[in-house]
């Protein structure tokens, strides 16, 4: 289990989970100003919390590879440079809301995307099929850059 204990592992978390703060403080059961002081770093992250993430993050597929981010990437950096109130779009299955997906690039902005469950085809230019690719190629890191719309 990874010691989710300052502000800036809180928000990357977060991140990598692809969780918005509203949905995260209805997770949590707790008011959207709760998680908004711990990622200001003006309240101290109860372990509850720590443990409640570190569930969400063993439920993912990838789950060894965000643990890897968290420990390996610049965390203080990411959390400087990213907007922390901007909505993250969640890629998955419009039909069974899998998300074992495969995304083939088309062209600039376009990709190509197939659920590996039921076999849907999807066409996406949102930034999660950007992030999502990504991951795919290069493993699931952290940059600014793949959760601002370019």
């Amino acid at each position: 289990m990874y010691d989710i204990n300052t502000h800036y592992k809180f928000i990357a978390a977060r991140f990598l989970l692809e969780l918005n703060t509203a949905y995260l403080s209805k997770l949590f059961g707790v008011p959207l100003s709760k998680i908004n002081r711990i990622e200001s770093n003006t309240c101290k992250i109860p372990a509850i919390y720590s443990f409640a993430l570190n569930n969400l993050i063993s439920k993912e597929e990838k789950s060894h590879e965000i643990y890897k981010s968290l420990e390996s990437d610049d965390l203080e950096g990411f959390c400087r440079k990213i907007d922390r109130s901007s909505k993250i779009s969640r890629l998955s299955c419009s039909k069974c809301h899998s998300r074992n997906l495969h995304v083939m690039k088309i062209k600039e902005g376009v990709y190509f995307i197939e659920c590996m469950k039921c076999k849907k085809t999807m066409y996406s230019s949102k930034d999660s099929a950007i992030r999502y690719y990504a991951w795919q190629n290069n493993g699931i890191y952290l940059s600014h850059f793949l959760y601002n719309k370019k």
